[in-house]
């Protein structure tokens, strides 16, 4: 079963094929067009993912908090205050973290609040990396 195929199996509970896909469409527009300049790791499957001054990597279907980044580090990066509002969105208190986000949609039944977090990430979004080694990432770790 190919990266894609598992994705759709896992998040069918979300409903209509076509918003699944204009949503994954959306997330893969954000990893083209907003590219970080930080090197990114060719060798390893980690993913880090900063917040504010944060650092955050993700470790056994959760993010841990780091101390720091490395040199070269798959990244993904957005603002404190994009993340505070997603919280909000998903029902969370603002002041909580990226696992507390990922709770809060894990509960969701429908797709239309990972939209809203998309369009509310998307101003201070960047990453150095490509959707498709991205779920890969995020298949091997998550799931």
């Amino acid at each position: 079963m190919n990266d894609l195929k598992l994705i759709f199996s896992k998040t069918s509970f979300l409903g209509n094929p076509a918003k699944l896909i204009k949503l994954v469409w959306q997330f893969e527009s954000l990893t083209k067009k907003q590219r970080s300049t930080y090197p990114n790791s060719l060798v390893t499957e980690e993913l880090y993912v900063k917040i504010g001054e944060e650092i955050y990597q993700l470790q056994n279907k959760k993010f841990i908090k780091g101390k720091f980044l490395p040199n070269e580090a798959n990244l993904i990066i957005i603002s404190k205050k994009a993340l505070e509002h997603s919280l909000i969105i998903v029902e969370k208190p603002g002041d909580g973290d990226i696992n507390q986000l990922l709770k809060g949609l894990h509960k969701e039944k429908g797709i239309e609040k990972y939209q809203e977090i998309i369009d509310e990430i998307s101003e201070s979004f960047l990453t150095n990396v490509s959707m498709k080694k991205l779920i890969n990432i995020v298949r091997k770790q998550m799931f």
